[in-house]
């Protein structure tokens, strides 16, 4: 009876020292709910691992710049700027480049609503490579001039019929004694669309100007830069910290595990000498168990 008695309680004991002694600390500490949340990434489809200055989806606003939370739409990454969604077509931390594409272009040359891309927050600007193009709607169906690097396409837009006119051509002066012609005729459009491209889709629309080669091009979309307290930022990663962004006082965030700071969660010498903070062995109330149990075991069988 006695030698069971004793191999239940070695059983207890080491049953102890697995579950306890061998959990990481952390798992005990009250880390600030900001410093946890922001260490989660964005996902959706084909775009992964996505962290600040972005929020979205599990990333609460918080964690990233007002002006770019991402969506997820059926696996699609999105982003709306002012009234227009683009989907998002890559995001590159390393040159801190969004690669976007507008949603109303990726599958239709005659959107519902005609905007331009003209405004963006003053966290992203265009790239050298970003070139705009036009498209004018609700040009008359007579009269067009036939010119090259520019096309004439019909059109439907909320069931309205209606004729398409584009010129790849920026600069009318290519086009000689007939840019006259050309502006007189594009005065008389009701509406135009700035969309940009990149360079390489303006040029492959220049050499076959087509609806199909205009279409293509928008669809490759273009890229903006972001800039959002990035050195902020890499401080505040470098001591430990995630980055985001208190819209209360519209100002970079290092979320820390003890609570917000402006730009780092260095130690002060207080929170140093904290045994909290004490990277040194210490002995856990498990072992304390353990060897308290075990002392007990010794003198039981002593006395036995």
């Amino acid at each position: 009876m006695e030698m069971q008695h004793h191999l239940f309680a070695t059983t207890f004991i080491i049953f102890l020292i697995i579950t306890f002694v061998h959990v990481p600390s952390s798992a005990y500490a009250n880390d600030d709910e900001r410093y946890v949340n922001c260490g989660d990434l964005f996902d959706c489809g084909d775009i992964k691992g996505v962290g600040y200055p972005f929020s979205g989806s599990d990333r609460p606003d918080y964690c990233g710049h007002p002006e770019l939370k991402l969506d997820c739409n059926d696996q699609d990454a999105e982003i709306k700027i002012q009234e227009l969604t683009y989907k998002v077509l890559g995001i590159n931390n390393q040159s801190r480049t969004l690669s976007v594409v507008r949603k109303d272009y990726a599958e239709n040359i005659c959107p519902t609503f005609l905007l331009n891309t003209t405004w963006i927050p003053n966290v992203l600007s265009y790239t050298s490579d970003d070139r705009n193009i036009t498209i004018h709607y609700g040009c008359p169906a007579q009269g067009a001039p036939t010119l090259d690097y520019s096309f004439q396409f019909p059109c439907t837009i909320n069931t309205t019929a209606m004729t398409g006119y584009f010129t790849a051509a920026s600069d009318f002066s290519v086009f000689g004694s007939s840019a006259s012609n050309l502006t007189s005729y594009l005065a008389l459009c009701k509406d135009s669309v700035e969309v940009p491209v990149r360079q390489s889709a303006l040029a492959n629309i220049l050499s076959t100007p087509t609806v199909t080669q205009l279409l293509g091009g928008l669809k490759e979309g273009f890229d903006l830069v972001w800039s959002a307290y990035d050195s902020s930022c890499e401080t505040c990663k470098s001591s430990g910290g995630k980055c985001g962004y208190n819209q209360a006082t519209a100002a970079f965030s290092c979320y820390c595990k003890d609570g917000p700071r402006e730009s780092s969660c260095q130690q002060s010498p207080t929170e140093a000498q904290s045994p909290t903070n004490d990277q040194s062995p210490s002995t856990s109330p498990c072992l304390l168990l353990f060897f308290s149990a075990g002392v007990t075991l010794e003198v039981n069988r002593k006395t036995a």
